[in-house]
């Protein structure tokens, strides 16, 4: 039996360890600036930010705050989960759980931070939208011939939006109030 080599469609790795490198710079910062503090001090630090801001520009958006509610909602969200797993490893159901209720609660946090982080998504979802059986309510008031209406030539097509128009020029009759007139 032949061995065939795949050696010549691996490419040289150089290149992606060295962009890799490069990534993971950054990465390793962000772990040591949140883990090199406590998380109060991080908070706090976050709401500095957009004091200062607000101060230049009242107008400026409180991203900080925004960063600060998705870490609040990420340790919220991994202090759950270890619950979850732990719960799991004893044998006990988490979805019959308390700890079930609290992680759905944190998903629906997930979903608002997500709709503030991009806007997009709400205008989308507040888009016009045509309700069918008011509009066919109104057509069907403001057309006096009925749904399966056939014209035999072209003269009763012209015949009937006559009559429509006529229809629609004619000063509406008084209604009826219901209540008799008084005699005497």
């Amino acid at each position: 039996m032949s061995h065939s080599s795949y050696a010549h469609t691996v490419s040289d790795p150089t290149d992606i360890v060295n962009k890799l490198r490069e990534q993971i710079v950054p990465v390793k910062q962000n772990v040591r600036t949140a883990f090199g503090k406590r998380m109060e001090e991080c908070l706090s630090d976050l709401e500095a930010k957009d004091a200062a801001a607000r101060a230049n520009d009242p107008n400026v958006s409180l991203q900080h705050r925004l960063t600060a509610s998705k870490m609040l909602v990420s340790a919220a969200y991994v202090y759950l989960d270890t619950i979850w797993m732990y719960l799991k490893t004893k044998g006990i159901d988490p979805s019959m759980h308390p700890v079930h209720a609290e992680l759905e609660r944190v998903h629906a946090y997930f979903d608002k931070l997500k709709k503030v982080d991009t806007p997009d998504l709400d205008k989308q979802s507040n888009r016009l939208r045509v309700d069918a059986d008011a509009s066919q309510r109104m057509v069907h008031a403001a057309t006096k011939l009925g749904k399966h209406t056939r014209f035999d030539e072209k003269d009763s097509v012209k015949q009937a939006a006559e009559e429509d128009s006529a229809a629609l020029t004619k000063k509406p009759k008084k209604r009826a109030t219901g209540k008799a007139k008084k005699t005497n």
